[in-house]
This record gives structure tokens, sequence and C-alpha cells, in this order.
């Protein structure tokens, strides 16, 4: 997603708000992690997995990266095919990914959550896409509110 709508927003909550404002009425899965993070890359391999299992449902895939360079995000999201309809991917500037990160709380990598159709944070720490049962079960109990 470009970046430019969010340019002069510095306040993480507001930050956040605003890139999840367009999925009002949807569950969204938020992953925050790096190019430069091994386990982060390690999950990747499951996401297309993760997507399938809820094709066709109100759900989209957030994906924060943090602290890379456009050129290894890029590169990461296709060779792992993250790129999907139901997939949102931002790579921030360094000082609004470290705002949204401390209001999400996020204190290490990959952070995984979940939020309700209204919005709400309602899981800080998300079943991994490898859980695929877990996951499952969590988003389609926010699915059926």
């Amino acid at each position: 997603m470009p970046n430019e709508p969010l340019a002069e927003i510095t306040d993480g909550e507001q930050l956040f708000r605003k890139i999840i404002e367009p999925y009002k009425g949807k569950v969204i899965y938020l992953d925050v992690w790096g190019t430069w993070c091994g386990p982060c890359k390690n999950m990747m391999q499951y996401a297309k997995a993760s997507k399938k299992l809820f094709a066709g449902k109100d759900v989209i895939f957030l994906y924060l990266c943090n602290h890379s360079s456009d050129k290894s995000w890029k590169n990461i999201i296709k060779e792992y095919g993250l790129a999907s309809k139901s997939a949102v991917h931002y790579n921030l500037p360094d000082q609004q990914q470290d705002a949204i990160e401390k209001y999400l709380g996020v204190h290490s990598f990959p952070t995984y959550m979940l939020i309700d159709k209204e919005g709400n944070i309602v899981n800080r720490e998300a079943p991994r896409p490898y859980m695929s049962d877990d996951l499952l079960n969590a988003v389609y109990k926010l699915l059926e509110k």
C-alpha cells in the first residue's frame, strides 16, 4: 500500500486506526515482521496455506514490515508469494513503524495479532500461521460475531 496518505501521522494509535479503517467489517490477521528476521521468514512458508483456509471469507492479512529496505521487502513478498487480494502490505518509515509497534506492544518478531470486525485488537498473541487448527478456530469465532 502507498504510504503517502499516512505521511503526516506520527501517533502510533492514529496510524494503526488509519491503516485498518478500510477493513471495518472484516477480521484482520496482523503479522509484524522484518526481512532480516529468520523466524519471520520461516513463518512465511505457511502464509499461502493460511490464506487458503479463509478464501472467500471476510479476512484480511495485514503485514507491517519492520526496518527493511523497499527492495528486500518487495523481494520477500515475491519470494514467498505473499501478494493476494486478501493481503495488505506496508513498509512504513522507521519513525512510523516504531510508533505503531509501541502502540501495539510489539516486543518480538514475528508478532501476530487478531483484530475483530470493529477494529478492536482481541488477541495480541494470535496463533502462528503453522498452527492452522488454532488459527482457524480463533478467526471463525471472530467471523461469527
